[in-house]
């Protein structure tokens, strides 16, 4: 992996402050996106320990890049859908993410925090039951501005619980509001995302 990160496209981060699309292609080609999912869904199927270890060398590196494949795979779709996704689920996003479907994870709100019992977003059943549809604003969605998929907190306004759903980051209704910038980690692609009646297939909940 780290050979994929050369010196050059260190500078380049670091002076751009986007990440190069041919370290994200390359890294896509290691199957870095897939260390933690199993093999059987075009996973690498490391261990915690082995994706430690791995990530302990990229941060030597670059935290830019730890921090792309850690928020993809370690809050993003892969590991809440391994552990509590359901076989369809599993068969359908898991192979996505392994094969370079980045992901990220939207739960904390402006004025809330990363409290999630105070989160305000919300998801509503459709009267046919087919869909929920989320409404609301997250911030600092680390990996918010390049994702195909996100993980989305959000409450059931009748019984105030709160869900997690997976949701395709091109749906419509979803704006990207802002890109916030970080001292340090210049290429992060966290956002501010704004919901407003998008609409998700009620198989998407986690």
């Amino acid at each position: 992996i780290t050979a994929t990160i050369s010196m050059p496209a260190l500078r380049a981060i670091d002076a751009a402050g986007e990440y190069p699309p041919e370290v994200v292609d390359g890294l896509k080609r290691l199957g870095a996106f897939g260390m933690k999912i199993p093999s059987e869904y075009g996973g690498l199927g490391f261990s915690q320990v082995e994706y430690g270890r791995v990530m302990e060398l990229l941060g030597s590196y670059d935290g830019n890049i730890s921090a792309l494949l850690s928020a993809h795979q370690s809050i993003g779709v892969p590991q809440p859908i391994k552990i509590f996704g359901t076989p369809e689920q599993k068969s359908r996003f898991l192979p996505r993410c392994a094969a370079g479907a980045i992901s990220a994870f939207a739960l904390t709100e402006d004025g809330v925090g990363s409290d999630p019992a105070q989160l305000a977003t919300t998801a509503e059943l459709t009267p046919d039951g087919t869909e929920y549809v989320i409404n609301g604003e997250k911030l600092w969605c680390t990996n918010g501005t390049i994702a195909e998929l996100l993980v989305v907190m959000a409450r059931h306004p009748n019984s105030k619980k709160i869900s997690a759903f997976v949701v395709e980051a091109s749906s419509p209704g979803i704006t990207i509001l802002h890109r916030c910038r970080f001292m340090g980690l210049k290429a992060l692609a966290n956002a501010v995302l704004s919901f407003k009646n998008v609409k998700v297939p009620r198989e998407n909940l986690i």
